[in-house]
């Protein structure tokens, strides 16, 4: 009888230990898991110069000139990030559809304001008002959609070096377009005014 109750004592010493164990890891779990809050949010990602967009949705860093030649490299990648298709022609100028457009950014250092310089046989337009490079042209005749270039919504000022007066137009929905204004030659326009950023499609009439 002693023997058997003996057990008893430490059966229950034994489990009464086990007890308060189980207790104490209770707490110190309960301490580890308020020492970080339960809704901690990660730290939201900052956007470089090159993937923030102005206005109209254009890469900041293509609506400003190069401050250096690492730069303007990364001008011309995101051109032709942009605008898949595209071949680099020379340090500053991407070319498409084996030179139906091209597109010209300023070398860093170049005055790149003021001067209509649309060589003969072309029609170009400009980013910026005052023929702000980045500059845009094309020499095909008929309609062209601008944006497989990356120029929809992004003129402010054109030059017209062909026998033929261009007009520009604004693409409402895939099917409608509104007519904005026709560029007659000779007649380069420093500004459009309200039609800035508005041209999304070109029609040359040969």
């Amino acid at each position: 009888m002693g023997s058997k109750a003996s057990k008893k004592t430490q059966a229950r010493g034994t489990m009464f230990h086990r007890i308060l164990r189980g207790l104490a890891a209770a707490i110190v779990l309960g301490g580890l898991l308020s020492a970080t809050p339960a809704n901690a949010a990660p730290p939201a990602p900052v956007a470089t110069s090159s993937t923030s967009t102005g206005s109209t949705g254009i890469p900041s860093l293509l609506s400003r000139q190069a401050r250096s030649d690492a730069e303007l490299r990364e001008q011309i990648a995101l051109q032709m990030e942009i605008a898949p298709g595209g071949e680099q022609t020379s340090l500053n100028e991407v070319s498409y559809d084996g030179g139906k457009f091209v597109v010209t950014y300023a070398l860093p250092g170049q005055r790149a304001l003021g001067v209509a310089d649309c060589p003969a046989n072309w029609f170009c337009f400009y980013q910026d008002s005052n023929f702000g490079y980045p500059r845009g042209k094309l020499s095909d005749c008929y309609t062209q959609e601008l944006a497989q270039y990356g120029w929809a919504n992004r003129i402010s000022s054109v030059d017209n070096s062909t026998f033929n007066s261009v007009e520009y137009w604004e693409r409402l929905n895939p099917t409608t377009t509104l007519y904005l204004f026709t560029n007659y030659n000779p007649g380069a326009l420093a500004s459009l005014g309200d039609y800035n950023d508005r041209a999304d499609v070109v029609h040359r009439n040969c």
